[in-house]
């Protein structure tokens, strides 16, 4: 239980860092003068810095175990939203961007390792589930309070007080955390390298790859950029609607991931759930392009429902698990973290692009979502047609032969 209390607590602190900037892009972008291809950029930098890190480490978790790779790591972080508190200009928030993308790397990849190690895989998505909804506090903290403290502090005093709350944290995550033993594989380290390039060549992962790359995408790109600017640019909601407006969906996504998590537990049927749900989450976003201007509260219900059906994360991490050996775990989950987080910073880049172009154009701000949302449910089409082909249980066998 403690160490499941630590994971959420780790879990939390990541989740906040990729919401945050939606409830406080405003005073953000006029502070550091953004355009919105550049608040797009400074969202995806996040992304894909953590994609990049999950190279080192998928080895460290395999080598050194969670940990000592969660703790360590976590003090990028804390060095990362220092940078970001303190910055004058686009450049020194991004590099601060990169820190805290790093130092958050590890921290859902150890929780799926130490969790995998700890419980049976029958029960992996379920536990997984429970960390991820509890751990959705931190995305919470990302909106109302995030908004109210940023009134009070300022939203460079606001990530002050975060950095301090992230060094809690890592300390905690090194004195607390159980005793994580790796596989003793004897790799060297350019076989290890060799066994992350393997996994990208199972045939058998390959039509769950764009759905790695687009549905937790989508997801963040709505809820952790976008969702702040459309309801203030479209519906001139203050920062304090707007975070409320935003907590409900992180709440939906948190109730939404244990609800997926209980389903799958109780039928077995990963890849019938992850389609079923994706289909629902693709929805919304067609009805919210279909009707940009009807309203806070409608986009308020249509977030919703993005947010209850469209977090199966988990699901494919448990369906991909199934390709795997256990001394392959640890770099697979990397490598698969780091296709979902490279999709987040594509989507994010190329959304922002999208505003910024129907901008010039002069495309209306309802127009110019309208046209993001289309974009949105058109990705996440696609995707989870090509899943539809993939294998029910994989082969880890398969890993052998490669």
């Amino acid at each position: 239980m403690r160490e499941l209390t630590l994971l959420c607590a780790a879990y939390s602190i990541s989740l906040f860092y990729r919401g945050m900037i939606a409830v406080i892009a405003t005073d953000i972008s006029l502070d550091l003068a953004l355009d919105e291809f550049r608040l797009g950029l400074l969202a995806s930098s996040f992304f894909l810095s953590f994609a990049l890190a999950q190279i080192p480490t998928g080895i460290v978790l395999d080598r050194f175990g969670g940990r000592l790779t969660i703790g360590s790591f976590m003090w990028f972080a804390v060095l990362g939203i220092g940078l970001f508190s303190i910055a004058t200009d686009f450049y020194l928030a991004m590099i601060g961007q990169v820190f805290i993308g790093i130092g958050c790397a590890p921290i859902f990849t150890g929780t799926m390792l130490i969790i995998g190690r700890r419980y049976s895989p029958q029960r992996f998505a379920y536990i997984t589930a429970i960390v991820i909804a509890i751990g959705s506090l931190g995305d919470l903290m990302g909106t109302t309070p995030l908004a109210t403290i940023a009134q009070w502090l300022g939203w460079r005093g606001s990530l002050q007080l975060i950095m301090l709350v992230t060094a809690l944290i890592a300390l905690w995550c090194l004195i607390g955390l159980g005793k994580d033993k790796p596989l003793a594989t004897g790799e060297t380290l350019g076989g290890m390298l060799r066994g992350m390039a393997k996994i990208a060549c199972i045939r058998g992962l390959w039509p769950l790859m764009p759905i790695f790359l687009t549905s937790y995408a989508v997801l963040m790109a709505v809820r952790g950029v976008w969702s702040g600017p459309y309801l203030a640019n479209v519906f001139l909601t203050d920062a304090t609607e707007s975070g409320y407006i935003i907590m409900a969906m992180s709440i939906s996504m948190a109730l939404g991931t244990y609800l997926l998590g209980s389903l799958d537990r109780r039928f077995r049927a990963t890849k019938i759930i992850v389609i079923f749900t994706s289909g629902l989450a693709v929805l919304p976003l067609f009805v919210l392009a279909a009707y940009p201007d009807k309203g806070p509260y409608f986009a308020m219900s249509a977030f919703i429902l993005l947010g209850l059906f469209g977090f199966n994360y988990p699901l494919l991490m448990s369906h991909s698990r199934t390709f795997l050996t256990p001394e392959y775990h640890g770099r697979g989950m990397a490598v698969l973290t780091a296709i979902s987080f490279i999709g987040i910073a594509i989507t994010q880049s190329i959304s922002g692009l999208i505003l910024a172009v129907a901008d010039a154009a002069a495309f209306s701000p309802t127009e110019q979502y309208q046209i993001l949302f289309i974009f949105f449910a058109t990705i996440i089409s696609i995707a989870t047609l090509v899943y539809c082909f993939s294998e029910r249980n994989g082969n880890a066998n398969e890993l052998g032969r490669i």
